[in-house]
C-alpha cells in the first residue's frame, strides 16, 4: 500500500537534540492480475476482462487486456486500457478477424513494471458456417396511424450461423425486398424484435416482411399487409384513375368534367391514352387517344368547351415539340392548331387561360444549349389561332413552375432553375396592361413540380418537391390581401409531378409519385376545410 510518509524524514528528539533519519521506503513489486474467460464471441468482437488481486504495494496506473494471434500477447501490440483503481473489470474488444484463433491476457502496471495474467484463447466466429438461411415470421402489424405502424419478427432458426442483421422491409407494392422505399434494421441476433415504422403516407396500403441475414444469405418472413388511416376532414378519395399509375400527365377541366391522360407510367414508358371523369357520377370513361407526341411535361388549359395540350415531349430522349392540339369532348376528337412559334422546342412550361385566350410561357429548351431555360410568354387567340408574344416573365427563367388565373390576371409561382435551385417566387400578370408584378412569396418551402389551380378569388399551390422532401402541404393565396395561408393537407400520399385542376368550388389532385413509386389515386380537395 501507499506509504503515509512517502519521501519524508522522521524527526526524533533525544535529550533535546534533533536527529534526522531517512524514512524507510517499501520497495514495490509487480501487481498480480488474472484473466477472465472470453464470452459473447462473434466474427469480429468478444468480451473478456480480468481481476486485480494485488497492487504490488504501489499505485496501479494502467489496467486492461491485450491480445494477439500469437501466444503471449503484450501491451506493445493490441490492447485496451480501462483505467486504474478497479479490482475487477470487463472489456469489449472489436476489429477482430473472423474464424481466427486469438490469445488474450489481462495486464496491470505500477511503478515496478507491467505484469500479465494467465493466457486465455478463443476463436472468432466463421462467416461461412451457416448451412442455410434463417427461418422467421413477421409480427402482426399494430398501432396503425396515418404515418406510423408497429411490426417486427421472430427468428426461430438461425440456419446454423450468426444473425448479423435483422429487421423489416415494407413497400406499397407486394413482395418488398431489401432496400426498397422502407428498410428498418434492428441489429443482430436471434429471437424476437420490434420495429417502429414511420414516414408512411395516410390512406395507403403497405406490404411488410421481416428479414434476417446470416452468412448463407437473406431470408424473409411471411408477407402481411395493412392500410394507414386517414383523418376525417382532410379530403375525399375519388375513384382511382383507371389508366394506371403515371406522372407528368396532362389534365384540364371542361364544365363538370375532368380530362386526364398521357404522361409516363411506373416504368417510364410514355402513354397516349386519354380519360374523362364525371364529377356528378364519379365515373371514368376512356376517350380517343391523343394523336400527338405522347410523352410528358406538357402545357395545358381549357377555353369554354374545348381543351388544349401543347409543347412537352420525351425528356429521356430529348424529343420535344412545339405542336399544339385542341380536344372537342362533344366529337371526342383532336385537331392540330398553330404550333407555338419558338425554337428550340420546350418542356416544363406553365400555362393558363383568361377568357378566350390561352397562355404558355417559360420552361426548358430542348437540346444542349448554353441558356437552357425560356423567359418568354405567349398568348394564343382561340378565334384567330394566332400566337402573340407578350411581356417576358421578369423572374428567373425556370421549369416545372405552376400557373393559374383569377379574373383577368394570370399567375406563375415556384419552379426550378439551375442545379437544384428551387423557387418560391410568385408573380402576377395583368392581361389589360401586359405588366408583371411580384407578389408575396409562396408560403411553403421553395419547390418544383407542384400543382396549382384557382377557386373563386383564391389561388392554391401544393405538393411537389423542395429538394429535400416530397411535399403534402397545400397553401391558399388571397388575391385581395396578397396573403398565403396553409390549408388542410389533402389526405393522400405526398407526391411530385401530379396533376391538379379545379371544378366549381373543389380542387382535384391526381396521380404523380415519389421515389420509385408512381400513383394512380385521385383526390378531391375542399378549400373550406380547416388546417
Amino acid at each position: 500500500m501507499k506509504s503515509l510518509f512517502k519521501d519524508s524524514l522522521i524527526v526524533i528528539l533525544v535529550l533535546g537534540t534533533a536527529i534526522y533519519l531517512p524514512a524507510c521506503k517499501k520497495e514495490a513489486t509487480l501487481p498480480v492480475v488474472t484473466t477472465t474467460a472470453v464470452s459473447n464471441i462473434t466474427q469480429t468482437t468478444a468480451i473478456t476482462g480480468g481481476a486485480l488481486t494485488d497492487d504490488g504495494g504501489a499505485d496501479v496506473t494502467y489496467l486492461g487486456v491485450c491480445w494477439s494471434t500469437m501466444p503471449n500477447p503484450t501491451i506493445v501490440g493490441n490492447k485496451k486500457n480501462i483505467g486504474f483503481g478497479m479490482s475487477s473489470f470487463t472489456v469489449s474488444i472489436s476489429g477482430l478477424t473472423a474464424n481466427t484463433k486469438y490469445y488474450v491476457r489481462a495486464y496491470a502496471t505500477n511503478r515496478a513494471g507491467t505484469s500479465y495474467g494467465n493466457e486465455v484463447t478463443f476463436t472468432t466466429g466463421d462467416f461461412n458456417k451457416a448451412s442455410t438461411v434463417a427461418t422467421l415470421t413477421t409480427s402482426i402489424v399494430s398501432y396503425i396511424t396515418e404515418t406510423t405502424a408497429v411490426s417486427g419478427g421472430t427468428i426461430t432458426d438461425d440456419g446454423g450461423g450468426d444473425i448479423t442483421s435483422r429487421g423489416v422491409v415494407w413497400s406499397e407494392r407486394p413482395d418488398p425486398y431489401f432496400f426498397p422505399e422502407g428498410t428498418l434494421n434492428e441489429g443482430s441476433g436471434s429471437g424476437s424484435f420490434i420495429s417502429n415504422l414511420s414516414g408512411l403516407n395516410p390512406g395507403t396500403t403497405y406490404y411488410v416482411k421481416a428479414f434476417a441475414v446470416n452468412s448463407a444469405g437473406i431470408a424473409y418472413g411471411n408477407q402481411l399487409s395493412f392500410k394507414t388511416s386517414v383523418t376525417q376532414g382532410t379530403g375525399m378519395r375519388k375513384t382511382d384513375f383507371p389508366g394506371g399509375p403515371r406522372y407528368n400527365a396532362a389534365s384540364f377541366p371542361i364544365g363538370n368534367k375532368l380530362y386526364l391522360g398521357l404522361g409516363y407510367d411506373e416504368n417510364d414508358n410514355s402513354r397516349s391514352d386519354f380519360w374523362e371523369w364525371d364529377q356528378a357520377t364519379n365515373v371514368w370513361t376512356r376517350k380517343v387517344d391523343f394523336p400527338g407526341n405522347a410523352e410528358g411535361s406538357f402545357a395545358w388549359f381549357s377555353i369554354g368547351t374545348k381543351g388544349y395540350i401543347g409543347t412537352g415531349g420525351n425528356f429521356y430522349a430529348n424529343d420535344f415539340t412545339t405542336k399544339f392540339w385542341e380536344y372537342d369532348p362533344v366529337l371526342d376528337s383532336w385537331t392540330q392548331k398553330a404550333s407555338l412559334p419558338t425554337t428550340p422546342s420546350r418542356w416544363g412550361a406553365v400555362s393558363f387561360s383568361i377568357g378566350t385566350k390561352g397562355y404558355i410561357g417559360i420552361g426548358g429548351k430542348s437540346g444542349l444549349v448554353s441558356d437552357p431555360y425560356y423567359k418568354d410568354f405567349w398568348e394564343w387567340d382561340q378565334e384567330t389561332d394566332i400566337w402573340t408574344r407578350k411581356a417576358d416573365f421578369p423572374g428567373n427563367a425556370r421549369v416545372s413552375a405552376v400557373g393559374f388565373s383569377i379574373g383577368n390576371k394570370g399567375y406563375i409561382g415556384t419552379g426550378l432553375y439551375g442545379a437544384n435551385n428551387f423557387s418560391k417566387e410568385f408573380w402576377e400578370w395583368d392581361q389589360a396592361t401586359n405588366v408583371w408584378s411580384k407578389k408575396a412569396d409562396f408560403g411553403g418551402t421553395s419547390r418544383g413540380n407542384a400543382v396549382g389551380f384557382s377557386i373563386g378569388n383564391k389561388g392554391y399551390i401544393g405538393t411537389g418537391h423542395d429538394g429535400n422532401n416530397i411535399c403534402i402541404d397545400i397553401w391558399e393565396w388571397d388575391q385581395e390581401n396578397n396573403v398565403w395561408t396553409q390549408k388542410a393537407n389533402f389526405g393522400a400520399p405526398a407526391r411530385s409531378a401530379a396533376s391538379g385542376v379545379s371544378i366549381g368550388d373543389k380542387g382535384y389532385i391526381a396521380v404523380g409519385g415519389y421515389g420509385y413509386i408512381v400513383l394512380n389515386d385521385f383526390w378531391e380537395f375542399d378549400p373550406n376545410l380547416k388546417k
